[in-house]
Parts: structure tokens; C-alpha cells; sequence
């Protein structure tokens, strides 16, 4: 690539990354003009770290191989079907995650899946089981009751 013109109106934030045209024109202005570090750290106000970093540069651009983020299997609509599947009946609120995964054929985790309804509004809870009335309990309410009907 042949050399360009420096540019001039250069507005850098600190804490901002700085454009690939303005990597170029450090490293094209050092190589090509010669100008010394110093020069470059005056003109363009950067530390000499930052000159440095951007003047080891493999490439001009920031480039990843791999993915920046989570690959979504289980998206906010799948999820909702999910819940409605889950909500319809008595039998299938009681299934364990593992088989909602098979009859569903998901593919994914159950931690996956148990973390995705949570995320949604759906939990799963274990009912508290009350003590059954004793028969003087049963008098006592029912005489009580006669007692207060009026």
C-alpha cells in the first residue's frame, strides 16, 4: 500500500481504542519519513508505551480467530416455548430437565437449560408438606364453627 498523508484532525479519547488509520500513519510516518518516537509521541500526545505497542503491530486491524462471544443455543423465544411446554400440564411440571431435553431434543446443557428459564422467569420449587389435622383438631374447628356461623 503506497504511503498516505498524515492525518491532522486527530481527536483521541484516552481509553479509546485508536482507529487503524491512525496505526497506519504512526507506523508509515516512522518506516517511511523516519520520524523519531519522540516526534510521534508529541504529535499525537500518546505515551510511549502506546507508540511502541502500535508500532510492534502484526497487523493493522485487531483480528481473533475464534468467536468473541457465546454461541446462543437456546434464544428468548425457544425459551418461552419451553416454559409454555412446561406450564401446560401436572405431568409435564414435573419432569426432570434431563427429560424435557429428550422429549424436546435440545441441545444443549441442562445447567444450560435450568440457567436459561431461571433467566426467563421460570423456577421450580419443592412444596412444604403440612401436618394433617388430628381428629380433636377437627371437633375443635367444627365446634368453633357452629358456634361463629352467625
Amino acid at each position: 500500500m503506497p504511503p498516505t498523508t498524515p492525518p491532522l484532525d486527530f481527536e483521541h479519547l484516552p481509553g479509546q481504542e485508536i482507529s487503524t488509520k491512525y496505526k497506519e500513519v504512526i507506523r508509515q510516518l516512522y518506516s517511511f519519513a523516519k520520524v523519531s518516537i519522540k516526534s510521534l509521541i508529541a504529535r499525537y500526545k500518546f505515551s510511549k508505551l502506546t507508540i511502541n505497542r502500535v508500532l510492534s503491530y502484526d497487523q493493522l486491524e485487531r483480528a481473533r480467530v475464534s468467536r468473541t462471544s457465546r454461541l446462543i443455543i437456546l434464544s428468548d423465544l425457544k425459551v418461552d416455548e419451553i416454559i409454555k411446554y412446561l406450564s401446560e400440564s401436572w405431568n409435564t411440571r414435573i419432569l426432570k430437565y434431563s427429560e424435557v431435553m429428550k422429549e424436546l431434543k435440545l441441545s444443549c446443557t441442562i445447567v444450560r437449560l435450568e440457567k436459561r428459564l431461571k433467566q426467563r422467569g421460570y423456577h421450580r420449587y419443592v412444596v412444604c408438606q403440612k401436618p394433617y389435622l388430628i381428629a380433636a383438631q377437627v371437633t375443635a374447628r367444627l365446634l368453633w364453627a357452629i358456634v361463629y356461623i352467625f
